[in-house]
């Protein structure tokens, strides 16, 4: 039954506490009721969803039509029937909370579309400096990690779940940001020569910093480790968080050839963090 269709009909269920005149016999609310939680159209909506509110008025519905059906054994119809109008408000409101507006919707698959083509775009690029540089197993050891996170996102659109899709193609994008910046490691010199002062070259090195600090988070933090590894990890972001404030120090004092060389170092520890769980980066 159309989602749209099921709302309707428990908007007419809803008019009164107990049922109006006319209303359908308690049986067959309570039969309607019981599709409408675990098997409609509606309730598959709610299961997708990503919002804990949904599921807490889902169990919420799910508990009130158990306890209107022990009223209805008791002979109890006057609180059967209450209880029942409550588990559909319940219902009512979970599915409403589950099924995103249209507005709403598009808006998440732009952005999620968006985030695929710059994905895309910069795998693109990752490739072509692959072969440039002869980094073949490179190439492949990294495009297997992302194939891996992009099949994920696409999963996750096609059943709906925008917000925990766009997770993975984040994943993804600074992965792929990472892994290019690594293949261009050895380009230090040639790349510092086409900044205009040292400021920038700073400001370049702050934003390579920060990739790598969001790639830990997103592919690394809040992840199951063996307790060796863990201790690595956190070894490796600690003093990888005092190079940086190192390094914002000297960038206070002017000396940002010496701040340069912290972030650098403070960017290589990140590097090593993220090796050490497990995970691929070229360079």
């Amino acid at each position: 039954m159309n989602i749209f269709r099921f709302l309707t009909l428990l908007s007419l269920l809803l008019i009164s506490p107990a049922g109006f005149s006319g209303a359908p016999p308690v049986d067959s609310r309570a039969n309607f009721l019981d599709k409408l939680i675990d098997t409609s159209s509606g309730a598959q909506q709610v299961l997708k969803s990503d919002n804990p509110k949904v599921k807490v008025l889902h169990l919420k519905a799910k508990d009130l039509f158990i306890q209107a059906k022990n009223a209805f054994r008791l002979g109890n119809n006057s609180a059967g029937s209450t209880l029942l109008d409550q588990s559909a408000k319940s219902m009512f409101m979970a599915i409403r909370l589950a099924t995103p507006s249209s507005a709403g919707d598009a808006k998440l698959k732009l952005d999620f579309d968006k985030r695929k083509d710059s994905v895309n775009t910069l795998n693109k690029a990752f490739n072509r400096i692959a072969d440039e540089q002869k980094e073949f197993s490179s190439k492949e050891k990294t495009n297997k990690q992302l194939v891996g996170l992009m099949t994920k996102a696409d999963k996750f659109v096609k059943n709906g779940k925008h917000i925990l899709a766009k997770k993975e193609l984040d994943k993804a994008y600074h992965l792929i940001k990472v892994s290019i910046e690594s293949l261009r490691g050895g380009q230090t010199l040639v790349r510092s020569l086409n900044f205009a002062a040292p400021e920038e070259e700073y400001e370049y090195e702050i934003d390579r910093n920060n990739t790598h600090k969001m790639l830990v988070k997103l592919l690394v933090n809040g992840k199951a480790r063996s307790t060796y590894v863990q201790e690595m990890v956190t070894k490796f972001t600690h003093s990888a968080k005092l190079l940086r404030i190192q390094a914002e120090q000297s960038a206070q004092d002017e000396k940002y050839e010496d701040a340069i060389k912290l972030l650098e170092q403070s960017t290589k520890q990140l590097v090593r963090s993220i090796r050490s769980a497990g995970i691929y980066i070229p360079g």
